[in-house]
């Protein structure tokens, strides 16, 4: 599994989210949030194949506890990154941003038992005023840094093209966004290309949009059932790549150049190796990719966006 590095932490190609970990968290069905011990030997199996980097979050439930008792479990350290969040109050004081963020970053540090905090996001709402955001969180990043609570500091996006305006914030080394097959809204802007320029480490969630590019589509309900005929088309791509679906949306994200790692869920032992393997899959025809953009370029918001699902 290729690694790259920042100051001495590694992160592994495939990064691990956790939040199925710490609370039910599953849309469909299917997705059940496995015990304590399974979770334990979930994190275990991870790491065994070669999978050093996980994410986690304040309000991800139990799911920094179990890192942290993983972490003392396994004897050795791996790449967490965890993210805070600010109430609006907070986006217009600097001074009650920085005690808020501080005091998420204590109970973090607790949870995660850990001195120090590898990778520290803020996890950027759309709710929130993007220019209140730049002139107050650089700020209490920098804060952090200085008291040597966190070692990098980053941002979460919510919306893909929000990262236009932290790229020149240079306390900001390491980005958060949603990406997959489907959602062309980045990868076909310009933005794209500037977020390369940056050199910066790129974390790539929604690979699976949440489980929905996965769905069965005789179960899609509510405003998911506009999702068919492009869940339809994905199929015919992947049948003609000679893939899986899920091995199609893996290989779309792996080879984008500017990704550093790809971040997946998993419930179950078997869905970590399974991720692995597909990790090492082959890459999808230059042809069928361009088919990919030219057909996705144009999704409603409302299918691209979990929040915005009604089901």
């Amino acid at each position: 599994m290729k690694q790259t590095t920042i100051g001495s932490y590694t992160i592994s190609q495939l990064t691990l989210g956790t939040v199925a970990l710490g609370i039910p968290y599953g849309v469909f069905e299917h997705q059940l949030q496995p015990s304590f011990k399974d979770a334990l030997g979930l994190l275990d199996c991870a790491k065994g194949l070669g999978i050093h980097c996980f994410d986690t979050a304040r309000e991800y439930g139990d799911a920094e506890m179990v890192l942290g008792r993983f972490q003392q479990e396994a004897a050795s350290l791996s790449t967490v990154v965890s993210k805070f969040k600010l109430s609006k109050e907070a986006l217009s004081d600097v001074q009650k941003a920085m005690q808020e963020a501080r005091a998420s970053i204590a109970d973090s540090l607790q949870a995660l038992e850990m001195q120090k905090l590898p990778i520290c996001l803020f996890h950027m709402s759309s709710e929130f005023d993007v220019n209140q955001v730049k002139a107050i969180i650089p700020q209490v990043m920098k804060g952090l840094i200085a008291e040597g609570k966190i070692a990098y500091a980053g941002i979460s996006v919510d919306h893909p093209l929000e990262i236009d305006c932290f790229l020149e914030e240079t306390v900001f080394q390491v980005f958060q966004i949603p990406l997959n097959v489907l959602d062309q809204r980045l990868l076909q802007s310009p933005i794209w290309k500037k977020v390369i320029k940056t050199n910066k480490i790129v974390f790539a969630r929604s690979v699976f949009l949440k489980g929905l590019l996965l769905q069965n589509i005789q179960q899609l309900t509510g405003n998911l059932k506009e999702a068919e005929p492009y869940l339809i088309q994905l199929e015919t791509l992947a049948r003609e790549a000679d893939m899986s679906v899920k091995q199609f949306c893996i290989s779309y994200i792996r080879d984008l150049k500017g990704v550093s790692s790809l971040i997946f869920g998993a419930e179950t032992k078997k869905q970590v190796v399974e991720n692995a393997e597909l990790l090492s899959g082959p890459s999808i025809p230059v042809g069928l990719r361009k088919k990919a953009e030219e057909y996705f370029n144009q999704l409603p918001e409302y299918i691209l966006t979990p929040r915005l699902w009604k089901i």
